[in-house]
């Protein structure tokens, strides 16, 4: 199929050869082919990326989603370009392919190998990157509309689902904040302002630009530059939850060695040399803080929520006042350790919610103000609660 798709693009008869399998993310499967010597394509070698159908519409949908994020990138000048270029795709078939990065390790595997020094040059980087694509993609939000609308137009049966994508994760924010309290973790009233700021700016505000969004250590590959991988959940939102995703030390992700205050530190400063001409106001290190602190506290609450209901149809349910688990489970995450036995994969879950609300905590209580102080606070209580058995 690949082979066929860059005939038609490209024209001549392509050979791929070599197929090696590269993996994927969820139930996507990637493969690397070496392509015989043509004067149509100048690559030696592709990436072709398969997704296919889960049964589930609103999961479904991200396909449309990366093929349109890809289609832009593809259109950006190549030192903005966070990812590979686009050659060709078929929705029918649910195939992209790709340009090869080429051999590279991902940032997991980097982080987890450097020593401290080494770590410290690789956040820097990191921020440098996603604040130049950051920077580069601000403005263009029509020209990615007009990519998404054309592409709509072609797949109406798509519409409907990818609307629906948003409102989950915009739902999934104040969600978290009520299976907290029905977890008896009361949040301070700064944290819950945070909380509907955090609503209302992810899909709007003045800080916008491309955005992955959905950033994983294990999708963003270190080679002679930073690369950015899987653009299910791409398109453009606000640039303070990507940083977020990161000092979070990326939310459903388990890291054996989290984001620490001072890579935290050296991550944002150079994701904001690169955003200063963008967004001159994130120069008073208050706006900057309130912005970031918001963000983490958008990636805790959606946490809380998509590890709860499982999926998007899942959050939907929850929002129709739909019981998604009998009521004896319902505070099976959050629970206090003396409520019964944990799983193995309650203890992943909880694990991995409590780097992100321990990131929050330790991250807001550097801002030093009297709204950022109580968050902090209250992060490291719901961080308490989370804490393996043993620990207690």
């Amino acid at each position: 199929m690949a082979r066929d798709l860059l005939a038609r693009r490209f024209g001549g008869t392509p050979d791929l050869g070599d197929v090696e399998l590269l993996g994927g993310s969820g139930n996507a499967t990637v493969v690397r082919a070496r392509l015989s010597s043509s004067a149509f394509l100048p690559h030696r070698s592709v990436v072709v990326k398969h997704m296919p159908v889960t049964g589930h519409a609103i999961d479904d949908s991200a396909f449309m989603s990366e093929v349109v994020a890809y289609q832009f990138t593809t259109s950006l000048p190549e030192e903005v370009r966070p990812g590979p270029v686009l050659l060709a795709y078929d929705m029918d078939q649910r195939i992209v392919v790709l340009t090869d990065i080429g051999d590279a390790d991902t940032l997991v595997e980097r982080l987890r190998a450097a020593d401290d020094a080494e770590r410290i040059k690789i956040v820097r980087l990191l921020g440098e990157q996603l604040g130049l694509m950051h920077a580069g993609t601000a403005g263009r939000e029509q020209d990615y509309e007009a990519l998404l609308a054309r592409m709509l137009h072609k797949h109406p049966d798509y519409r409907a689902n990818q609307a629906k994508r948003d409102d989950a994760l915009q739902r999934s924010i104040l969600m978290g904040l009520d299976l907290l309290r029905d977890a008896g973790l009361e949040p301070p009233a700064e944290f819950t302002e945070l909380a509907t700021h955090a609503t209302e700016i992810q899909q709007s505000g003045r800080s916008r630009a491309f955005t992955p969004f959905d950033l994983s250590p294990d999708n963003i590959v270190v080679g002679d530059k930073i690369y950015f991988l899987d653009y299910e959940w791409a398109g453009f939102r606000n640039v303070g939850f990507d940083v977020a995703c990161v000092i979070a030390g990326f939310p459903q992700f388990l890291f054996s060695r989290p984001i620490s205050n001072e890579e935290a530190d050296v991550f944002v400063g150079a994701w904001a040399r690169e955003i200063a001409e963008t967004w001159p106001r994130y120069a008073d290190e208050h706006k900057l803080h309130r912005l970031l602190v918001s963000s983490l506290i958008g990636w805790a609450l959606s946490s809380v929520t998509m590890l709860y209901a499982d999926s998007l149809e899942g959050i939907l349910a929850l929002a129709r006042g739909e019981d998604i688990l009998a009521t004896e489970n319902r505070e099976s995450i959050l629970r206090s350790p003396d409520e019964g036995h944990f799983s193995e994969d309650e203890l992943l879950v909880r694990q991995d919610l409590f780097e992100t609300f321990e990131a929050l905590g330790r991250f807001a209580a550097q801002c030093e103000t009297d709204e950022c102080l109580p968050v902090s606070v209250f992060a490291q209580n719901v961080a308490a609660r989370l804490l393996p058995p043993s620990t207690y």
